[in-house]
């Protein structure tokens, strides 16, 4: 009886120690940040807008991690109008940052199926709204968590951070 309660309570102290210990590596690894560093306009045709967005993920923690993989979807107007899809790890520095380059490729006629929709938002608003919404997927060592991407702008807003010529 006396083995059986030491090896129930060895048990459970190693199933404690092991909770403790992956709930530690999940805070750590929430302690991520992004923002868009840019975004350079690449080519516009009737059958293709590419352009690059670069993320900047910030390591706050005391960990190296690494993403996975990155899922974002695009919205004009809060129309859907494309994907952005990464599956190249990269790796972020313990209390550092990456710069992660996304290329982004829409396809004009998910637009021009919307077309309705947008000229009216943005001729009411005489603005333009695009955002972006998705995750990332970080791990480091075998613990994982998937953090939400969300990104706002509107063209005003975008313009006022380009330089004139």
């Amino acid at each position: 009886m006396k083995k059986l309660l030491l090896a129930l309570g060895g048990l459970g102290l190693l199933g404690t120690g092991l909770y403790l210990y992956l709930k530690k590596q999940s805070d750590l690894l929430s302690q991520f940040d992004y923002k868009i560093a840019g975004v350079k306009i690449k080519r516009i045709t009737l059958v293709e807008l590419s352009f690059d967005v670069i993320l900047l993920f910030t390591n706050k923690s005391a960990i190296e991690a690494k993403v996975n993989r990155i899922y974002v979807d695009l919205f004009l107007e809060g129309k859907n109008v494309g994907y952005v899809t990464q599956s190249a790890s990269f790796i972020i520095p313990a209390n550092g940052s990456s710069n992660i380059p996304l290329s982004v490729s829409i396809n004009p006629q998910s637009v021009l199926l919307n077309i309705t929709d947008i000229l009216l938002g943005t001729a009411s608003k005489k603005d333009m709204n695009f955002s972006m919404k998705g995750f990332a997927n970080i791990k480091s060592g075998f613990v994982s968590i998937t953090m939400p991407i969300e990104y706002q702008t509107s063209l005003k807003e975008y313009l006022k951070g380009v330089p004139t010529l």
